[in-house]
């Protein structure tokens, strides 16, 4: 995968395979940033994993609102 991308719809499959991506992309990238010590790339990676909690946080609300049924209050 040559980058990971953010964005696309609020589904199961989407959520599934955006996460899957992410690893990936991660798994690639981040141990080489934090071994070559690079702030730059660190930085990016940072706010990809900033882009993709929003996603996710999208993903819960949709889920909360869709399947309010399943929300447990106490947690």
């Amino acid at each position: 995968m040559n980058e990971y991308q953010i964005g696309g719809g609020l589904r199961l499959l989407t959520a599934i395979e955006k996460s899957e991506a992410f690893a990936e992309f991660l798994k690639n990238r981040l141990v080489r940033a934090l071994e070559t010590e690079d702030p730059t790339e660190l930085h990016y990676l940072l706010a990809q994993l900033d882009d993709y909690h929003s996603y996710m946080w999208r993903y819960y609300k949709k889920l909360a609102s869709d399947r309010s049924e399943r929300m447990n209050p106490g947690v």
